[in-house]
């Protein structure tokens, strides 16, 4: 479970006579996983116990060569503080400490508060762990285990100000520890304590406040003594030889105390060369502001972690300075992406973040603000409309959006990016598209970052991912891409450990079970009987023992035995399952995961995650784990009551919801899922629920989940490692990247730093450990396990592109026409193709070819490009205002001119939103291809359903879909619920949840409002451009805004602006039930209004009518 560099410092430590270093990881890999499993085998039993000694039993010898090691490698940590193995010494006694108190918990868990942390003789091992962990740099390992120091009652008053002092260091609470003023009392003669408890006590004070001086020195405060003199006079003070006094005898040697000095002296010398407030201010950046804002960043996360530490060492900070990064799951690319966010702040730039998903946009939107409060920052959300920019001359401090976003901002307003300073991509292994994904997000992010070199050329990049392998040759071209140095920045270093297992089954147990179904199956066959599947009674009975085979190593990149460990995961046997038509035995991975879970977290605060493959795999095995666990009915705080309310009013229907309710106030199972069907608000609210320690122990997540969300779970569970590939309809074995990234999901730095990972593969596996024989599917999930968590090797998305039209010109595929006709245009005659054979001369496959000496084939496939874009746009002649805006926009340049002469000649009668929404819905339903043509296929497709993927020809698409997709449209900009407008889409199956209505929300609708945003900007364009001298005519904010009000879900711009002044406190469907209510109260529109008026003007009578009411 240690990655290789955490494994290199184990092995550092001292060498112990009789203990061979090198086999260390592995021992306390081992020891580790038989805690995990035997967690999932306790019982409890009848007097109140449980069974946990008696799994444990045949581990005690191990774990009591732990205890020797671990006090051992303490001893020598400390006596020899400064020594060359100093760190891995305490690195080893903390680990071995952290391993045995997790036995002591399972198996004793009410006697770890009995223990006196802190006493005359000697401190507790979570105390003496927690520092070993700070003195080795490992400051993440040390504030999951002061989670461990207690604070019971009837402590005195010292001891325990001291150890929460030192709980608060361990988790960088500095500010609260600096701040308590409180001095505690020690303890008097007068009462029963001995003269050694009262002299323990004045010298545990004295370290309590060498601790204030140490978290001092690491935030750089002025005012507090030294730590190490103090910590050496306390040492001192500890060793004095026996003395008499008032007719007492007293002991002047306090062992205690004396070592805890000598931990803290440890600490007092490492710790504040990991400090993050005292990293000095780039060059030609702001001192002051940098100050400052490091000291924000401080207040939650104070210490560097090695991999900090090395790219600070690097010059990663300085200004012109770009980064690619791929360091694993947990391993801080968050903090080191702040500080170079700050870092920009400070020479009075702003920067953007890109981030893959919606829901990225919202969890890094809320971070940055936490860590910059006082910088201004804009995020994109779900509802926005796309062309909809309300940002004024330039961006703000932080834009956190998605690449489209950005990419259609780009084309919008570019002059808007001059002063952009960084441009962070997070998840940039977005940009690898796949052989056979012919999506367009992957060129969209590819586009984005060429587009955007060109208009912020001073710009630094900083691409963030924890799979990426080629990270050197990602960093190569980003340097050629700005002509400035371009750090690659890829330790393998993580702050989590994670065990790593495969479900397996008995095969003796498989043998059987498949004997069996064969002889039914020629009884039924010889009967004349063919049955789908066998008999009821037969599949009931089709259960076998799981086991756990366990990589002892981090990669399982070994065949020896000795080097994984079989486990049993389970007291009983679970239920497999049978192909209905080969009778073939499966592994049951849904259930299976689900029990196994329930299993996990049955013990208090255990989180586990299951990632399942498809959305009813996942509401399975979400209802599976809930019958296991029983009801938990968890009560919704106030934020969790305000989101269920806010999807409540936006389905219209409770049994439409993901999450069963009791009462409107709590959720009655203990277990949720987590796919891409959720609302928004829905999503938020199960994530809140899993995030709570007292709220849902197990989600149930399909791939969504893996894209980088900060959802960190004690245990991962991946069912099946197969999943359907839609393109040859049978299932495939997952990517490696794919696998390792849902693995990455267990374990979390200062939260649960040691983390299990099972897969259950989607063959049955069966193990006969006696003769040394294994199915033959593992070795396949070996061949994945065995590389490491950044083994996906990013490919330029146009490479693939550029291939296809070379070989098939203009014909290449959809994803060729729309990255042809995004490539930029010059509306000068004589240099049409120069911007576009500039951008592809940029690209990434483009330097990777002029390094390999193909630049011969390059200018060829460029050639080929710009002449299937000629033919693609029929660009003979010179190239007009249409199709300069197609290469903004990625439409298609006859769409635009069409628009125009609509607006010229047929603009509608009435300028209402209605009138506007009715003329351009018109419009798609006389031209139903341009619906097919400008909505992707995969968006189109999940929502029209099966027979319709079958479909090839945009036409025949387009007018299958159009009378469908205009009566959604309708219903929701009208406010119908979302059950309502399932109804309007039948479907052959009953859809509880509203699948159909969900899909038309969340991937439908965004494209339609990017269409219906086309009207505006094409009177925009033209209007700026002097091409027409009615344009200026049209102009109106009902037009202008009309794209949000299709986005967003309103008829009117007045219900628009009424949604925006009640912002999240009211759904799209309670606005518009306030607006009826409230509509005879509202002054009318005045002629001319703004948008700004618009809104000023319902904020004013909004304010007005809850008054009066």
């Amino acid at each position: 479970m240690f990655d290789d560099p955490t494994s290199e410092l184990i092995r550092s430590a001292p060498e112990l006579s009789g203990l061979d270093p090198n086999s260390l990881p592995k021992v306390l890999t081992k020891v580790y996983a038989e805690i995990v499993a035997a967690r999932l085998r306790v019982r409890k039993i009848a007097d109140g116990t449980s069974n946990a000694a008696e799994l444990l039993e045949n581990l005690r010898p191990e774990l009591e060569r732990l205890r020797k090691i671990a006090f051992t490698q303490e001893a020598i940590a400390s006596v020899n503080p400064e020594g060359p193995q100093r760190r891995g010494a305490a690195f080893l006694a903390a680990t071995a400490h952290y391993v045995t108190l997790q036995a002591q918990r399972l198996m004793s868990p009410a006697e770890r508060y009995n223990l006196d942390a802190l006493t005359v003789g000697g401190i507790a091992p979570e105390v003496s762990a927690t520092l070993l962990f700070l003195a080795a740099g490992a400051s993440p390992d040390a504030a999951e285990m002061s989670l461990q120091i207690q604070l019971p009652e009837g402590l005195p008053p010292v001891e325990r100000r001291l150890l929460q002092d030192i709980k608060r260091l361990a988790v960088g609470d500095l500010d609260t520890l600096l701040a308590d003023s409180t001095v505690p009392e020690p303890p008097s003669l007068d009462g029963d304590v001995t003269m050694a408890e009262v002299g323990a006590s004045v010298l545990y004070l004295m370290l309590q406040r060498c601790v204030q001086s140490i978290a001092a020195e690491v935030l750089g405060r002025p005012g507090y003594q030294p730590s190490l003199p103090e910590l050496e006079r306390v040492e001192a003070l500890c060793t004095r030889p026996v003395v008499q006094f008032q007719d007492r005898l007293g002991n002047s040697a306090f062992p205690g105390p004396r070592h805890l000095a000598s931990l803290l002296k440890a600490v007092g010398r490492e710790l504040p060369a990991d400090s993050l407030a005292r990293l000095p201010a780039p060059p030609g950046t702001d001192a002051a502001f940098w100050i400052s804002g490091l000291t924000l960043i401080a207040k939650t996360r104070p210490y560097l972690w090695a991999n900090h530490r090395d790219a600070v060492a690097q010059g990663y900070l300085d200004p012109g300075i770009s980064a690619a990064i791929s360091f694993p799951t947990g391993a801080g690319k968050s903090t080191l992406s702040e500080l170079k966010i700050l870092s920009t702040l400070c020479q009075g730039k702003g920067a953007i973040f890109l981030a893959p998903t919606l829901a990225l946009v919202d969890q890094t939107a809320r971070a940055l603000q936490k860590a910059f409060p006082d910088a201004r920052l804009s995020r994109e959300r779900a509802s926005d409309n796309p062309f909809d920019f309300d940002v004024g001359t330039r961006l703000p401090p932080m834009t956190v959006m998605t690449p489209e976003r950005c990419l259609a901002l780009l084309g919008f307003e570019p002059e808007l990016f001059k002063d952009v300073g960084l441009l962070v991509f997070d998840e940039c292994h977005l940009l690898h598209a796949g052989v056979t994904d012919r999506s367009r997000r992957a060129v969209d992010a590819m586009l984005c970052i060429l587009n955007l070199s060109t208009h912020a050329p001073e710009a630094d990049f900083l691409l963030l991912s924890a799979m990426m392998s080629n990270t050197e040759e990602v960093a190569a071209w980003l340097a050629d891409l700005t002509s400035r140095t371009c750090l690659p920045l890829d330790m393998a270093w993580k702050p989590t450990r994670q065990v790593r297992g495969s479900v397996v089954f008995p095969s003796d147990q498989i043998a059987e079970l498949r004997n069996r179904l064969a002889a039914k199956r020629h009884e039924l066959l010889n009967a004349g009987k063919r049955k789908p599947g066998p008999p009821a009674a037969l599949k009931r009975e089709l259960k076998a023992r799981p086991l756990g085979l366990v990589g002892l190593r981090f990669r399982w990149d070994s065949v020896r035995r000795d080097d994984y460990a079989l486990l049993p995961l389970s007291e009983s046997e679970t239920l497999l399952s049978v192909n209905a038509t080969t009778w073939k035995l499966t592994p049951n991975v849904n259930s299976v995961a689900a029990e196994l879970a329930a299993l996990a977290s049955r013990s208090e605060g255990i989180k586990s995650l299951i990632f399942a493959q498809t959305v009813p795999f996942a509401i399975s095995a979400q209802e599976t784990a809930a019958t296991h666990l029983g009801e938990a009915n968890i009560a919704f705080t106030e934020d969790e009551q305000h989101l269920y309310d806010l999807t409540l009013d936006e389905l219209g229907d409770e049994s439409a919801l993901y999450i069963e309710v009791v009462e409107g106030t709590s959720a009655r199972w203990p277990s949720l899922c987590h796919h891409g069907l959720l609302l928004p608000t829905e999503r938020q609210l199960h994530e809140s629920l899993f995030k709570r320690p007292d709220g849902v122990a197990v989600l149930v997540a399909t791939s969504t989940l893996a894209q980088g969300m900060n959802l960190p779970s004690h245990v991962v569970i991946i069912a099946g490692d197969s999943k359907f590939d839609e393109d040859n309809k049978q299932l495939a074995q997952m990517k490696a990247h794919d696998l390792l990234n849902a693995a990455g999901r267990a374990g979390r730095a200062g939260q649960s730093s040691y983390g299990m990972v099972l897969v259950i593969p989607s063959n049955v596996v069966d193990i006969d450990d006696s003769n040394s024989r294994i199915g033959k599917h593992w070795k396949e999930l070996q061949g994945i396990f065995s590389q490491s968590d950044q083994c996906l090797a990013i490919e330029d998305p146009l490479e693939a592109i550029l291939d296809r039209i070379q070989e098939l010109g203009e014909y290449a595929g959809g994803d060729a026409e729309y990255f042809l006709r995004r490539l930029p245009i010059s509306t000068q005659a004589a240099d049409v193709d120069g911007p576009a054979k500039t951008l592809l001369k940029r690209s990434f496959a483009a330097f990777k070819m002029r390094k390999n000496a193909k630049e011969d084939q390059l200018n060829d496939r460029i050639n080929h490009t710009l002449l299937a874009r000629k033919k693609l746009q029929e660009l003979d002649e010179a190239p007009d205002w249409a199709d300069k805006m197609a290469a903004n926009y990625g439409t298609p340049s006859d769409v635009l001119r069409e628009l125009k002469a609509r607006l010229e000649t047929s603009p509608p009668v009435g300028r209402t939103t209605l009138d506007w929404f009715t003329w351009t819905a018109t419009w798609l339903t006389e031209r139903p291809t341009l619906i097919s043509v400008m909505t992707r296929r995969e968006s189109l497709n999940g929502y029209m359903g099966e027979p319709f993927k079958s479909l090839n020809n945009d036409e025949e698409r387009g007018e299958i879909a159009a009378e469908v997709v205009i009566a959604a449209l309708k219903a929701w900009i009208s406010g119908k619920t979302l059950a309502e407008i399932q109804k309007l889409k039948p479907t052959v199956h009953s859809q509880k949840h509203c699948e159909q209505a969900r899909r038309f929300v969340l991937r439908v609708l965004p494209e339609l409002a990017y269409v219906f945003s086309l009207p505006e900007l094409v009177r925009r364009h033209v209007a700026e451009k002097d091409l027409s001298l009615y344009m200026d005519e049209l102009a109106s904010i009902e037009l202008e805004k009309l794209g949000s009000c299709v986005r967003e879900g309103y008829d009117s711009v007045e219900k628009l602006a009424l949604a925006k002044v009640r912002g999240k406190t009211a759904s799209r469907v309670r606005v518009h039930r306030q607006w009826d209510e409230m509509e005879w109260w509202m002054d009318p529109k005045m002629p001319g209004e703004t948008w700004q008026e618009v809104f000023e003007r319902i904020r004013r009578d909004t304010e007005g009518y809850r008054r009066i009411i």
